[in-house]
């Protein structure tokens, strides 16, 4: 459990505190955002998006698959290299042509994958895809836990992340979703590699849920969203996590692929 608390919920550089610290802060951040699920904005009469459409046929007879985000995005930890969406990938193809644009980058925060989404040229890929598979979140979170020197600190800079988030992930969905309105977007919500931790592991998942609430309210603003869990995958299953004790392994990749194909 020291090992855990240590490390809490970091997925790119690790921060080591002691464990009454780690106590401290996770009580701070459920204190901090208690109640603040925030609130879905998009297009007017667009919270549908809880009923999935098909996912059109390509237009030209090859599925295209767009990949934007962070490392879970990319499939970091994977000892097979493929990380979810190749595995997504995998399953179209014995369907029929497909290929996969993969923009991932290791440690973006929610503004670098919006700007990303809001560049011409990934319009432009976007436009031509029929699936948009999305990461975001996890550093904006891990990285808002480290700018801080006291618990008040820490909890204000995870509170101002989590706004900065939400303002974030409103502008992806609708930069794809203006790029391209009728292709499915999956957004992989966020998982505790932690769940099995003891009272202050619980304390941080509580953040987390609340941050997979704002994920999901956002996300109904917006037409043909799918919202893909990922919190209970992991709880209770460290052997899902890779060396490094942050990133999924290839197993829970496939996990996670799974559960894409679910929806599309």
């Amino acid at each position: 459990m020291a090992r855990g608390l240590s490390r809490f919920w970091l997925w790119t550089a690790p921060v080591t505190v002691g464990i009454g610290a780690a106590l401290v802060l996770a009580a701070g951040f459920a204190l901090a955002l208690r109640g603040s699920a925030g609130t879905p904005l998009g297009p007017p009469g667009a919270q549908d998006s809880a009923r999935p459409r098909p996912t059109p046929a390509p237009r030209d007879g090859v599925f295209r698959i767009l990949v934007v985000g962070d490392s879970l995005a990319k499939g970091t930890g994977d000892e097979s290299g493929k990380g979810f969406a190749v595995n997504v990938l995998e399953a179209f193809k014995k369907k029929g042509p497909a290929e996969i644009t993969n923009l991932a980058v290791n440690g973006m925060e929610s503004p670098d994958v919006l700007a990303i989404a809001e560049s011409p040229n990934v319009r432009a890929i976007a436009a031509r895809a029929d699936l948009i598979l999305v990461s975001a979140g996890g550093n904006d979170l891990s990285h808002g836990i480290t700018r801080g020197p006291s618990p008040g600190d820490v909890a204000d800079a995870v509170t101002a992340s989590r706004d900065r988030y939400a303002k974030s992930l409103r502008g992806i969905l609708a930069a794809l979703r203006e790029a391209n309105p009728t292709a499915r977007i999956c957004l992989l919500a966020l998982y505790d590699p932690f769940g099995g931790d003891q009272a202050p592991g619980h304390l941080g998942a509580s953040v987390i849920l609340q941050w997979n609430a704002l994920i999901a309210e956002t996300a109904l603003g917006f037409p043909n969203v799918s919202v893909i869990p990922t919190f209970d995958l992991f709880q209770g299953r460290p052997d899902r996590l890779s060396a490094d004790h942050y990133h999924p392994n290839a197993q829970a990749y496939e996990e996670i692929a799974k559960r894409v194909l679910q929806v599309v």
